[in-house]
């Protein structure tokens, strides 16, 4: 029992790996270390290297797809830039000398001391390196547990009811092709079946065909594997998932031609090349292992656009992952300040117009929202993180002092605009939860259409070149405010028959609308200190805090 409970470990520990993997690594990745990676996979070299290593160190192709997602999802690359190095991987994972030339298991240990030592030094509770430090104890994880399932892999075949069902493998071939694609599966690797057929055919217990069945249902499993991990993943993350899917069953289907072909039409060619390397029945199969990766890879090549346009047909981007990129801003405009500064600028401007759709769900007039609230808070947030790294960045690049002052009012608008999104999913929740009653429905109804109204006229005059004086005269109107008819609304409230938990829900969001009109108010005040070319900036310092009586 004791290897089944190591083998069961192992997939556990993967899979932890895996999962925060993906979630820090997508935290910890910023804009320099982006354009790093970016600058590593630009060309066709740099990809085959990348995935070949990728794949010979991690000895699983699921684990470098969801290293792949989480810089895919942060922006490190591009999905385009993916498929290859999945390809890659693929090779890269029958590099077995390479393998055995890798101590998993002290690699593993490694990572996870250090990692202990970082939360004894208390590093994980740096802002800064807490997610670094989780990324690291996952890549530990997911090294500690393949080298589980390897272990177990290797006490298995020493069992001796499995030596007397392996002799059987070579006259079954639909059992053998099961087996592997079975273990393949639960292994996560199809790199874990190749190696145990190979110490069975170097003891004996195993013969070439029988072997050759095991290798090519590694492959059928390795598809299973990869489509489980699909799972929740949406849009570019599943096409990453659902192209190796592809890849593999292109692949077997070629390896099923090539092994009929080789065996019953053309009187065993291949075997007679491998006869004049004078290789032994394990190389012959680790060579058979390496021609099933290159005719996958074939195949995939010789399918790519019609496999691409299926992909893009069948998982297409979501509507969180098209809100969560940016429109405008680009590494490439750094190296012009007015037109970063221009762009900047135009990012924030849609941002800003993008702010009314989160009411969209509490108006009874409104569209249908396309999405909630807090998803697309969840997913502009990130763009507007980018912005941020983006100014920061110009910053550093551009030591002018009208770039330096243009580029602080962007920030400091860029900070605004987070808080009012995430002011507005706060009032959405608030909002929502006090809707039961028609008096206060009503009530909270014309609080909501008079902020749609405010972002609106907002965002209209955000988006003109030159705001003119009257325009931002009305905002300041439409932004003053309303500390003292909100606590006259609290206070008739508070003498009324209403429920506890409504009473408290209105005073939520009568809290929460007011801060939103201060926030809009110092957005207002920020426009008359534009960021654009040939314009004053006078800035205007911006609290850190709200006031007290919003915050009441």
């Amino acid at each position: 029992m004791s290897i089944f409970f190591s083998l069961f470990a192992g997939l556990g520990l993967f899979f932890i790996g895996v999962r925060l993997i993906s979630n820090n690594l997508r935290q910890v990745i910023g804009r320099r270390l982006r354009q790093l990676i970016a600058r590593a996979v630009t060309s066709a070299g740099s990809l085959a290297l990348f995935g070949l290593l990728a794949g010979a160190v991690m000895q699983s192709v699921n684990a470098v797809i969801h290293v792949l997602v989480a810089l895919v999802t942060a922006g490190a690359m591009d999905r385009k830039r993916a498929f290859p190095i999945i390809r890659w991987a693929n090779l890269g994972t029958s590099m077995l000398a390479l393998l055995a030339a890798i101590d998993l298991h002290a690699l593993a240990l490694c990572l996870v001391g250090l990692t202990g030592i970082a939360y004894y030094q208390q590093i994980d509770q740096s802002t800064r390196w807490r997610h670094a430090v989780g990324a690291l104890l996952g890549l530990g994880l997911l090294f500690l547990g393949t080298d589980f399932i390897k272990t177990g892999a290797a006490m298995l075949r020493t069992e001796p009811w499995l030596r007397e069902q392996i002799a059987e493998l070579g006259v079954w071939l639909l059992p053998s092709f099961a087996l592997g694609a079975m273990v393949a599966w639960a292994a996560q690797s199809s790199t874990t079946v190749v190696v145990i057929t190979m110490s069975l055919a170097a003891g004996g217990l195993i013969g070439w065909n029988g072997g050759a069945m095991l290798v090519m249902g590694a492959g059928l499993g390795s598809a299973a594997s990869a489509w489980n991990l699909a799972g929740r993943l949406q849009g570019s993350a599943r096409q990453l998932v659902l192209f190796q899917v592809l890849l593999r069953l292109q692949g077997l289907l070629l390896t099923f031609i090539f092994y009929a072909c080789n065996r019953w039409l053309l009187d065993d060619p291949f075997g007679r090349l491998l006869d004049h390397f004078d290789m032994g029945l394990p190389a012959r199969l680790a060579a058979f292992y390496m021609v099933v990766q290159l005719l996958s890879d074939l195949a995939s090549r010789a399918l790519e656009k019609p496999s691409l346009r299926w992909l893009e047909a069948w998982a297409a981007p979501s509507l969180q992952e098209n809100l969560s990129k940016p429109h405008f801003v680009h590494d490439e405009a750094l190296d012009e300040a007015e037109t970063a500064l221009l762009l900047a600028d135009k990012e924030q401007q849609r941002l800003l117009a993008c702010l009314p759709a989160y009411l969209d769900a509490l108006r009874q007039d409104a569209p249908a929202a396309l999405a909630s609230a807090d998803k697309r808070q969840a997913a502009e947030s990130q763009v507007l993180q980018l912005c941020e790294q983006f100014l920061v960045e110009l910053a550093d690049r551009q030591r002018s002092r009208d770039v330096l002052e243009r580029s602080m009012v962007l920030r400091d608008r860029n900070r605004l605009l987070a808080s009012l999104q995430e002011s507005l999913v706060e009032l959405h929740q608030s909002t929502q939860a006090a809707m039961g009653d028609p008096t206060v429905a009503q009530l909270l109804d014309q609080l909501v259409q008079s902020l749609h109204m405010m972002l609106e006229a907002l965002a209209e005059t955000a988006a003109r070149a030159q705001p003119d004086a009257e325009d931002l005269e009305l905002l300041r109107s439409l932004t003053h405010d309303r500390s003292e008819l909100m606590d006259g609304i609290r206070r008739r409230l508070q003498g009324s028959e209403l429920e506890a938990s409504l009473r408290q829900a209105v005073f939520s969001a009568t809290t929460v609308f007011e801060r939103c009109v201060w926030l809009a108010r110092r957005y207002v005040l920020l426009l008359d200190a534009p960021a654009m070319p040939g314009k004053p900036v006078a800035t205007t310092p911006l609290p850190t805090t709200t006031p007290a009586r919003a915050k009441a």
